[in-house]
């Protein structure tokens, strides 16, 4: 019996205007103390910076390795 499984990213219409995509390449994780982001695609990687800066921000780096896109998001 053949796999009839589908890799959920083959055509997965992310932009990079809407990139990273909610649902698609991770989804928001509520811990307790602070939020962070789970990934669901294979191609994407989160990572985040140290704190930096007079408020201590944290950046947030998303990476898409299959179509090269990047988005950094302080919060």
């Amino acid at each position: 019996m053949p796999n009839t499984t589908k890799n959920p990213v083959e055509n997965c219409g992310v932009d990079e205007e809407v990139f990273p995509c909610m649902g698609k390449c991770c989804r928001k994780k509520d811990d307790s103390f602070m939020s962070s982001h789970e990934i669901i695609c294979p191609y994407c990687d989160i990572s985040a910076s140290l704190p930096y800066g007079e408020s201590l921000k944290i950046m947030t780096i998303f990476e898409c390795s299959r179509f090269g896109y990047g988005k950094r998001v302080t919060g």
